[in-house]
């Protein structure tokens, strides 16, 4: 059953990188791979949970790649979260048609809302470790680290959704923005480590 669920995944990642979420089908997802449209909601009964599990295997997939950038690293935990913004650019830009929905009903749903959170709560510990190690390491004040953790996370995402917010209610995507967010983002950082970084 799981081979199946994951070829469904894979077919739907295709898929919605391709036209987004709104313009895909389950039925163009079924023929994909050549199951029969009932047969695709033995398996996801609604698009919004096959959404869902596509949206956890990315998360999961930019996660581990995560966790390995910061097992690796050995420089000061600015440096690492410069290296992470960069990785996390790189993510979006082969990811950008997630993005993009002229039509945004799938995820007004509270189920949608509360996996929103979760992975919102994910973004935020795993900062708030890597923002410990940090402190432990002598690097940062080491008051209010999990609020900071909390801070950071939104004011990254709120860069990010000003800079794109022309393309989402368009929904004709430009990715010349791709350069304006990261920097923006590299810029915040760096006036935001200068407030937390240890005197």
């Amino acid at each position: 059953m799981e081979d199946r669920k994951d070829q469904i995944i894979d077919a739907a990642i295709r898929r919605f990188m391709h036209y987004g979420f709104s313009k895909t089908t389950m039925n163009e997802i079924a023929e994909d791979i050549k199951i029969t449209k009932a047969n695709l909601y033995y398996y996801y009964s609604e698009k919004n949970a096959l959404i869902r599990d596509v949206l956890i295997r990315l998360t999961d997939e930019y996660r581990a790649e995560e966790e390995k950038l910061v097992a690796a690293h050995t420089g000061t935990t600015y440096d690492l979260i410069m290296k992470i913004l960069e990785m996390r650019d790189a993510f979006v830009r082969k990811y950008y048609m997630l993005h993009m929905n002229e039509n945004l009903e799938w995820i007004k749903g509270l189920s949608m809302q509360d996996f929103f959170q979760c992975l919102h709560n994910r973004d935020v510990k795993a900062l708030y470790e890597i923002f410990k190690v940090g402190a432990e390491k002598g690097e940062l004040n080491e008051e209010h680290l999990y609020e900071t953790a909390e801070i950071y996370v939104e004011l990254m995402k709120s860069l990010s959704l000003m800079c794109n917010i022309s393309d989402i209610i368009s929904g004709i995507p430009n990715q010349d923005r791709f350069d304006e967010v990261l920097q923006k983002q590299k810029l915040a950082t760096k006036l935001f480590f200068n407030g937390i970084n240890k005197k």
